[in-house]
């Protein structure tokens, strides 16, 4: 892609995105607001909020959902936003908080405070202005009495949600690199407060912070002191299971399957597993499920491919995992050359658009897991490419690796991990068989 692909590429998605806000100043709705939170799942940490009001002649193509950025192009893009705004508030629930009113209710105290603080700061900058219509990010706030829409995937359609979405992610991210620093061993520089494998050997060799959320840990026990934690019934367990939840609305160890299904039922891109000892759920909340070490600074990626023998057409479904954000890529192709290798010829092109995508996000390191051989070995240059899809795709990826690394992992198929069985499902709606 040119610059100036990328350019009017970035201008097309700008337009999609400030849509909502047209069509409330079309109405003579003037101070419109936006309202993102940051930092639900953590295990430390605060949840943070932003509503930021926007001008009627914002035009600043690039800002998007905030974990569709990279950290470089996230903080320019929150530069531009603290210079253009018409008001930006900032509203936090403290770890305590959490822990005493649930992640929800605290998220939505913290989304209060900050309509309070852009609001004053409108009225301060524009004597008797005051906002007049909020846009949420799936969320209603019946505390506050102006017009509101709560919109799913709001970070990704409102320009004014997204705007929130930027300044509060670099809001909490400094003030977690401020926390690394001041309680260092928990890697919170890097992991801002998620589970990483870092973030556990830190609790499990220190104990926990005052940051800490306490009810997302229930299951560990702080010897007073911050002494190493204790793991409550840490004993191999045998005939009973125990369920370790690594997404939901609160993630940790669960002896019961009613408390792990009151956190993940209906929570989007829920995690859990059940295990027979306690040693091997620790394993899966805090380590990778892959023997090699990915760096926090990479992205991880899953492929897949699928083939309709109807039509003929194939699909790609792809997963990316980059600081904490989960993006998705879907596409359909009508190729009847390609075709011959059937839904191998979809996971080439889930490997491509993979890529492709890092480029265009700066990301320069990347981990694709694939389950066919010949995605790393053709990749690797060290199967001959016989087809042109194959050909192409060698070149490709010899021609992405001057400016990245490209580390190709071979991992079975259809077995149960949450990342490829939805890299599979979105192959397969890519060319409706799904």
């Amino acid at each position: 892609m040119t610059k100036q692909e990328r350019l009017e590429k970035m201008e097309q998605r700008f337009q999609e995105m400030i849509r909502q806000e047209k069509v409330l100043h079309e109405k003579g709705i003037q101070y419109v607001a936006g309202i993102d939170e940051v930092g639900r799942g953590p295990l430390a940490g605060p949840v943070v909020t932003a509503c930021v009001v926007l001008p009627e002649d914002f035009h600043v193509p690039g800002v998007d959902d905030s974990k569709k950025l990279t950290e470089k192009r996230r903080l320019a893009m929150n530069q531009e936003i603290q210079d253009r705004a018409l008001a930006i508030g900032i509203g936090i629930a403290s770890p305590e908080e959490i822990d005493e009113m649930n992640i929800l209710e605290a998220t939505k105290c913290a989304m209060v405070r900050a309509f309070h603080d852009a609001n004053e700061k409108l009225g301060r900058k524009i004597p008797g202005a005051e906002i007049q219509h909020l846009l949420i990010d799936a969320l209603e706030l019946p505390d506050i009495s102006v017009p509101q829409e709560g919109i799913v995937h709001g970070d990704a359609s409102s320009v004014s949600i997204a705007a929130a979405s930027i300044v509060a992610k670099v809001t909490r991210d400094a003030y977690m690199v401020e926390m690394g620093e001041k309680y260092p061993g928990y890697a919170f520089e890097s992991n801002k407060g998620y589970g990483t494998a870092a973030h556990y050997d830190g609790i499990r060799a220190q104990g926990i912070t005052p940051i800490h959320r306490k009810s997302f840990l229930k299951n560990l026990e702080s010897r007073h002191g911050g002494k190493a934690v204790e793991r409550i019934g840490a004993k191999k367990m045998t005939g009973k299971k125990v369920y370790a939840v690594r997404a939901g609305r609160e993630t940790g160890i669960f002896q019961t399957w009613k408390e792990c299904q009151r956190l993940v039922t209906g929570y989007p891109g829920a995690e859990y597993k059940s295990f027979t000892t306690w040693e091997a759920a620790e394993e899966y909340l805090g380590k990778k499920q892959d023997v090699q070490a990915i760096p926090e600074t990479a992205a991880e990626i899953y492929v897949d491919g699928s083939f309709d023998v109807r039509t003929g057409k194939f699909g790609c479904g792809v997963v990316i995992l980059y600081k904490g954000e989960v993006i998705t890529l879907k596409h359909g192709y009508d190729d009847p050359a390609s075709a011959e290798l059937r839904n191998v010829a979809g996971e080439v092109m889930g490997a491509v658009n993979a890529i492709r995508y890092c480029q265009e996000h700066d990301i320069d390191e990347v981990y694709i897991y694939h389950d066919y051989n010949g995605i790393g070995k053709w990749g690797d240059d060290e199967w001959k490419a016989n087809l042109p899809l194959t050909r192409k795709y060698k070149q490709f990826v010899a021609d992405a690796r001057k400016n990245m690394k490209i580390v190709f992992i071979k991992v079975e198929a259809h077995t149960g991990v949450k990342y490829n069985e939805m890299a599979d499902r979105l192959a397969k709606d890519a060319i409706g068989l799904f």
